[in-house]
């Protein structure tokens, strides 16, 4: 059975919704209050596994929270939906926390406390956080930016040296951390508009690139694969105006986006469509194939509130793959 990691980052939300924020001093009642379970890593972690079958792919998790109750949850959560927890150590301190402030208006203001997630050094990382079972490698590793920064270029150095593919998703977007060198050992990297914007050009404005020409985003991924001399695949999501893949030797392809009836909250869109991804490659599907399941679970997840509350079960992506509705892979090729 292939097997799919997540190093990455376990963090408690805290959320808050309010007419406003108060001012200095200024104390208000506010609207709800709601806790979730979050963090990148995690939130991908449940992706995968709910968006793939228990049956036919493994699905771990390997990350830091503390000795409190806000760990305990963390940990809880992600075993119940059925992902190995065994490699989340529990550190003396607190978990990771995010407060998060939203106003009716929509704007958010959001305060992280990186908790346990922040204790770890490069030191720690070695071949036995991708092993499964303590014995066969791990085939994927899923990798973002929410631990220290040494760590993350560890994990991807002896990731890289062990021969284990590594999918990237450079979230939260840190150019320092993406050099060619960097980039040479990722096998798929997973980014939007944004983060593609800044790493083809740095102060490049998305509102740059008109995203309903199709050519101009096949364009702007081929232009970064040629800045970096990217010999992996980059997949590139443009919110509602679709998807574009390139794999090495190929031409791009722009992938129509599933209809929508109603966008309610766009938070855990990226990490549904990272799940459905790994987890159709995991199961021997095509890229163009993973596109497609990512592209079908992102649609189901825009029509929900939450991040990890939205993210969809792999039946239900299933159904929309299968569904007359459906768009299949329209490729746009370069003149």
């Amino acid at each position: 059975m292939p097997h799919v990691t997540i190093f990455g980052s376990l963090n408690y939300d805290l959320v808050v919704t309010t007419e406003r924020v108060p001012k200095g001093g200024e104390t208000i009642k506010c609207d709800s209050f709601a806790t979730h379970c979050g963090g990148k890593g995690a939130n991908q972690a449940l992706a995968v596994r709910r968006l793939s079958s228990p049956k036919t792919v493994g699905v771990r998790m390997v990350g830091r929270v503390g000795q409190d109750a806000f760990g305990q949850q963390l940990k809880a959560g992600l075993a119940k939906a059925g992902t190995d927890v065994s490699q989340i150590e529990e550190v003396r301190g607190e978990s990771g926390v995010a407060v998060i402030l939203v106003e009716r208006s929509g704007e958010n203001r959001i305060l992280v406390n990186a908790g346990a997630n922040g204790t770890y050094v490069p030191e720690d990382v070695n071949v036995d956080f991708f092993k499964v079972d303590g014995k066969t490698l791990t085939d994927y590793l899923v990798i973002q930016n929410e631990l220290p920064t040494p760590v993350v270029l560890r994990a991807i150095e002896v990731a890289s040296d062990n021969g284990i593919k590594i999918v990237y998703n450079p979230s939260p977007m840190e150019r320092s951390i993406v050099t060619p060198e960097v980039i040479s050992k990722i096998s798929y990297l997973v980014v939007n508009e944004s983060e593609l914007a800044a790493l083809v050009q740095e102060n490049v404005a998305v509102t740059d690139l008109d995203l309903t020409d199709n050519y101009a985003l096949v364009g702007r991924v081929e232009e970064f694969r040629a800045k970096y001399d990217f010999k992996g695949t980059v997949v590139t999501t443009f919110g509602g105006h679709g998807i574009v893949y390139s794999t090495y030797g190929s031409e791009a392809a722009f992938v129509q986006p599933f209809k929508v009836k109603q966008v309610v909250d766009t938070t855990g869109a990226g990490d549904s469509f990272l799940g459905a991804f790994v987890g159709a490659l995991a199961d021997g599907r095509s890229i163009a194939e993973a596109v497609q399941w990512g592209a079908a679970a992102g649609s189901l997840a825009v029509g929900r509130a939450g991040a990890a509350d939205s993210i969809p079960m792999v039946e239900e992506a299933r159904a929309v793959v299968e569904s007359i509705d459906g768009m299949g892979v329209q490729e746009t090729r370069l003149v």
